[in-house]
């Protein structure tokens, strides 16, 4: 944990984490209500999963295009541009609720707006706390971020939902779009030029080392097509990128849209409040922020893949569980959710490490977005899902969904033996040059951040080489 924490000892990941924190919170505070309102709109599971198709369908159109666009451009400016936006977005959102002029359809047209900034957004983000803290700390910076999500599961549900049951819908989301404004200034204490800044120091450390930029000449040359299908052939002729990706679809196909079911689950089938509902998310994010703290940790430890497969599997009892809560009803159904909680969240974090560990730095962007197809699926997977649902109930959707993660991760540690329980070797990078005394002499007026040159991956456990 203390090699964990190195990371805030640079200034600039500072405020990105402060920045995303807020984001965060006001994320969390979202899924919970515009869970409620579209239930509230609709009362149908089907409705509520067209809700959240509407903001994975930009996701799966645009993410390729927003990869591409984090390579290309400032991945700091491209970053508060998306967060600006959703701030607005979520003050539309609450005028038209508090005025009663929300619609089903209206609320369908934000989520594909709000869906579209999102994957413009994300693959900029997660690179830029990589350049910020250097590559063997990569690990750490995604797991601390990582954490300071799930941190805020545990009271931005609560909030929104007690905001739900005392001052209505419209409340949450005036304090949503609040939470944007400081996320947005956070943003603007970060100074622009960090990414062409990396680069640079990565082609002088080429230079001195006669190293190529990439397998496939990886900084951006041509046209965003051209790019984008570099990207695609990248990760297609990585081995253990595409197997990572892969991995990815088990669980957001087959597990994260249980989230998106769990409202009508609680108040149809639990006979459970709505407040019952957002205090139920709050609980599940308890596993999840200690299962972020716990990948924290894995820096040196050489046995990623197997934990990763481990927690799938654990995943998918604990869709079983939550399906067949143990006869303890409501109770049952929040030790379900603790354990879905812990093994998505640890899933997800080393995926996302073992990813950028795997990943030459010029193609983090497009690398991120096509992982982020991935989470796509999740809202698109809802919708079918939701219907299924409406004719089987929830509790048989949730049993079938854990079935088959089950069954599909136990297949895949059978026919990747040597990836999934071999021991992993450290991967060497070359180190990285200090910064020139005029570039690095303040923090305040230059790109750089104040802390000490990152040192090589691989040196010291060389965090986030993770599958290698």
């Amino acid at each position: 944990m203390r090699k964990a924490l190195e990371v805030f000892r640079y200034r600039h990941y500072r405020f990105l984490w402060a920045s995303s924190t807020f984001s965060f919170t006001g994320m969390q505070m979202q899924q919970v209500a515009r869970a409620l309102l579209a239930w509230q709109l609709t009362e149908s599971f089907a409705a509520s999963g067209a809700i959240a198709l509407s903001f994975g369908l930009p996701m799966l159109l645009f993410a390729l295009v927003g990869g591409s666009l984090a390579d290309r451009m400032e991945k700091r400016n491209l970053t508060l541009m998306t967060q600006a936006s959703t701030g607005i977005l979520a003050l539309i959102t609450a005028i038209m609720v508090a005025t009663d002029t929300i619609t089903f359809e209206l609320l369908f047209v934000i989520g594909l707006v709000q869906g579209t900034f999102f994957a413009f957004g994300m693959p900029a983000r997660m690179p830029l706390m990589a350049e910020v803290v250097g590559p063997s700390n990569v690990m750490s910076a995604i797991a601390m971020s990582n954490a300071a999500m799930n941190f805020t599961r545990l009271f931005g549900p609560a909030i929104a939902a007690v905001l739900v049951a005392v001052s209505g819908i419209a409340a949450a989301y005036f304090v949503m779009a609040s939470l944007y404004v400081f996320s947005t200034a956070l943003l603007l204490m970060v100074p622009t030029g960090l990414s062409q800044l990396a680069r640079q120091q990565r082609e002088a450390a080429e230079g001195a080392t006669g190293a190529p930029s990439g397998p496939l000449g990886g900084r951006p040359k041509g046209s965003m097509w051209r790019e984008i299908g570099g990207g695609l052939r990248y990760v297609w002729t990585t081995p253990r990128l595409r197997l990572l990706i892969g991995m990815m679809f088990i669980i957001t196909l087959f597990a994260m849209p249980y989230t998106i079911l769990l409202p009508g689950y609680v108040q149809e089938d639990l006979g459970r409040s709505e407040a019952s509902y957002g205090w139920l998310q709050s609980i599940s994010g308890v596993g999840a922020l200690v299962a972020s703290l716990a990948v924290a940790t894995l820096t040196d430890f050489n046995r990623k893949p197997l934990v990763q497969w481990t927690a799938g599997i654990v995943s998918g009892i604990g869709m079983a569980l939550l399906a067949w809560p143990l006869g303890m009803g409501y109770a049952g159904v929040i030790l379900a959710v603790i354990v879905l909680g812990a093994a998505t969240t640890a899933y997800q974090t080393l995926n996302n490490t073992m990813v950028m560990g795997e990943s030459d730095p010029e193609y983090y962007g497009r690398v991120m977005s096509i992982n982020m197809l991935t989470f796509s699926v999740m809202p698109l997977m809802s919708a079918p899902l939701g219907v299924l649902a409406d004719l089987i109930t929830a509790e048989a959707t949730f049993a079938i969904m854990g079935g088959v993660i089950v069954v599909i991760m136990t297949l895949i540690g059978l026919s990747n033996r040597d990836y999934t329980f071999q021991v992993e070797a450290p991967r060497e990078y070359e180190p990285s040059p200090r910064l020139p005394a005029a570039a690095s002499a303040s923090s305040e007026d230059s790109p750089a951040a104040e802390a000490p040159a990152p040192q090589p991956m691989g040196v010291g456990g060389g965090g986030g080489g993770g599958g290698a």
